[in-house]
């Protein structure tokens, strides 16, 4: 009997022949486009409307936000306790969204209990009441929650952080106060569901396990519901703001948060598969080379990663963590060194097959279950990308070569490019 070596790691099998399964697609009348996913083996449904709703359609920091989370706080003669309690008899729940581009409103429900259930998301998005009880609540609950948030060096650096990389007047870069709940009326979010709901319907995606009955009587809920479709070609905002070194203070603290990073590019930009795959031995997952540095070797903190988060027009990287407040220069010294030795040195043949190993195991991981499938679908539909985006990552992790990663990393990873907030004692 052999014994397994558990020294070594296994050997790398990417294969390129991974498929998504293929996605039905229908168009209502209104020409929304809907993707429809039907598998699995548990009869659980999913329904998920995304409009084009998001904080970049408004001016005001919270209206997106705030419209979204309370659309369910009450429809027609329904309170929200109403709505809850005829969801829970039912198995049933409602998940709501809001981001930087879009706002989502998903249904999870039962096969069996559909036709109970469906109305109920139509009374909710036909008629929500935005009850000035309602708004008042959440008015009281989000100062309390800014308030709290103020004092956490964490939020504090990454709102900063945000601010510093967009200005004051892009979506990402408004820094929420507490009087902007105070704007917050009835007259006000209806106007803005108004607006970005019935009249903008990006897609509508549906997963799950149903039969034709079940299919056609969702179709028919979202043709009742004669929304106008909209697919907005946005812009990005292509301005790069003087990089800054922000130092806020923040007395009594123990802790410091650190935020270093800068603007870059979305996920169709011919170097995105390769930032991906650099990102991840820097700072990508637990085994990066600065959770090893400083979490393992200096035990400056109890987390510290790095990313690059991405929009449909706007994206940013970003190194985030928190240190002791003794050790702030120390933290920032041994980050920039990661970042220089990527960019000096090539990563070794062992590093980057067991970085490419973990990439393809999330990969797998993330097309596992029907929810999981249509969540890429949406991704790829959203960011107005093909089938071949996916097949084209894993080609890229088959190939990619250490000199691949250190010239994504001279090309990408200037420090002079970047802005550093750090927020502390």
């Amino acid at each position: 009997m052999t014994m397994l070596n558990r020294n070594n790691a296994p050997a790398l099998n990417l294969s390129e022949k991974i498929t998504i399964p293929a996605a039905k697609k229908y168009h209502l009348n209104n020409n929304t486009p809907v993707i429809i996913l039907n598998s699995g083996t548990q009869e659980v449904i999913k329904i998920e409307l995304v409009f084009e709703a998001g904080s970049a359609y408004t001016s005001h920091p919270i209206f997106a936000s705030s419209c979204n989370r309370l659309i369910e706080e009450g429809s027609g003669n329904y309170s929200s306790a109403e709505i809850a309690e005829m969801l829970d008899q039912y198995g049933a729940y409602f998940v709501t969204e809001s981001g930087n581009e879009f706002a989502s409103i998903s249904l999870y429900t039962t096969g069996r209990f559909i036709s109970q259930t469906l109305p109920v998301l139509q009374t909710i998005l036909s008629e929500p009441t935005f009850a000035e009880e309602e708004i008042n609540t959440f008015k009281i609950q989000g100062q309390q929650r800014l308030a709290v948030n103020l004092n956490k060096v964490d939020f504090i650096a990454r709102r900063s952080f945000l601010n510093t990389l967009y200005g004051d007047h892009h979506p990402l870069g408004i820094l929420t106060q507490h009087d902007d709940f105070d704007k917050l009326n009835k007259g006000a979010l209806t106007e803005f569901y108004n607006s970005h709901y019935r009249n903008k319907l990006r897609a509508v995606f549906i997963a799950g396990k149903f039969n034709e009955v079940e299919e056609k009587n969702m179709i028919n809920l979202l043709e009742s519901l004669q929304f106008n479709h909209s697919n907005t070609k946005g812009k990005s905002d292509s301005t790069i703001l003087i990089p800054k070194e922000l130092y806020i203070n923040k007395k009594d603290s123990v802790q410091a948060a650190i935020r270093i990073g800068k603007k870059m590019f979305t996920r169709n930009h011919p170097d995105y598969y390769d930032f991906v795959i650099m990102n991840t031995i820097l700072g990508g997952y637990f085994g990066s080379r600065l959770m090893s540095n400083i979490r393992e070797d200096k035990g400056y903190t109890y987390g510290i990663g790095s990313g690059l988060a991405t929009d449909i027009n706007d994206a940013y990287f970003f190194i985030a963590t928190e240190v002791g407040a003794t050790v702030v220069q120390d933290a920032v010294k041994e980050i920039y060194f990661e970042v220089e030795r990527l960019q000096n040195d090539l990563v070794p043949e062992e590093e980057l097959e067991l970085v490419k190993n973990y990439l393809f195991g999330s990969f797998q991981r993330s097309i596992d279950g029907v929810f999981a499938v249509s969540e890429r679908h949406k991704t790829l539909h959203l960011n107005n990308l093909d089938e071949t985006h996916y097949l084209n990552y894993i080609q890229r992790l088959n190939s990619i070569t250490p000199e691949d990663i250190r010239a994504c990393a001279r090309k990408h990873l200037d420090k002079s490019t970047f802005t550093q907030v750090i927020v502390g004692p």
